[in-house]
């Protein structure tokens, strides 16, 4: 049987920092060399120096793994680009003739900054890796797919945005410990034991300066606003490349992104079910796509 793509989403779940620049600001004299121009010799020497770190072993070591079981080496997965992200793509795949079975797939691509001195591009390394390695796939073709979840999954779940950004600084804890010392955001979260302040971690990511108002006002006409205890009106701290807003800022525009693009998709998949299906699970699914997505018309 003919299998067609009926949906390819990209999901950035890395949100990347452009350069780190919010994060790395090391003294001058501590930058590499820039990168040469083979790619591959460039991705080999990034993953060298990370290994000279407990923790980027230990991921080095996890997302060969998770790569060979997917049929790839770690260097078919780690390319240079523009900027540092971690490029996820859900596929949907259905036939026209049986649109009622579906079959999910995902595939992961990470970016590192070719334009980043040598130490930026292994921090950035590190925080990718732990994209990679940890991150959950989700499934934003459930009926409960809601805004809370995806925005403090983005942020505080396993292998997101928190998770990254300490993995990082302890990487730079490792290899860089005098401009560990003086980094601005890496020291607020030194527990000073070896250990990283993970709570602590996650409020930054909160901090949403002048953009509180109008996102405390989203959140509340939404009703979700208690599920954001950490949210505040001080100076931002990360801001999304990919939108240029504070991340949860930035988790909202993608998740209406995604939801459209979903919802776009059922629409397409009701179509095909509604010639010659059954009755009974044509309204069934319709009713979930009501559910999930009220503003799409009846046909």
């Amino acid at each position: 049987m003919k299998w067609i793509f009926a949906f390819i989403l990209l999901l950035n779940y890395a949100f990347a920092l452009e350069g780190k620049t919010l994060i790395i600001e090391a003294p001058m004299g501590t930058h590499w060399a820039k990168w040469t121009d083979s790619q591959e010799a460039n991705v080999q020497r990034l993953l060298e120096l990370l290994e000279r770190s407990e923790t980027g072993k230990t991921l080095i070591t996890m997302a060969s793994r998770k790569a060979r079981s997917n049929g790839l080496t770690l260097q078919d997965v780690i390319k240079a680009g523009e900027g540092s992200l971690t490029d996820t793509t859900l596929i949907r795949k259905f036939h026209p003739e049986s649109p009622e079975n579906v079959a999910f797939e995902s595939r992961s691509q990470i970016y590192i900054n070719r334009h980043l001195a040598w130490r930026e591009g292994l921090l950035d390394l590190a925080h990718e890796l732990t994209h990679f390695v940890y991150r959950e796939n989700f499934n934003p073709y459930t009926v409960n797919f809601s805004l809370s979840d995806f925005v403090r999954s983005t942020i505080e779940g396993k292998g997101g945005e928190m998770h990254a950004f300490v993995t990082e600084c302890r990487v730079m804890k490792e290899l860089f410990t005098k401009e560990f010392g003086v980094d601005s955001n890496c020291s607020k979260i030194d527990k000073g034991n070896g250990e990283m302040d993970e709570k602590r971690a996650t409020e930054l990511f909160y901090h949403v300066g002048g953009f509180y108002p109008q996102l405390k006002k989203a959140l509340t006409d939404r009703g979700i606003a208690h599920h954001f205890p950490s949210l505040r009106e001080e100076k931002i701290k990360f801001v999304s490349s990919a939108y240029g807003l504070p991340y949860p800022l930035a988790a909202m525009q993608e998740y209406q992104t995604v939801l459209a693009k979903v919802c776009e998709n059922d629409r397409r998949r009701l179509t095909y079910m509604q010639q010659g299906r059954a009755p009974a699970s044509v309204e069934k699914f319709r009713q979930d796509v009501e559910h999930r997505c009220p503003r799409i018309s009846q046909n």
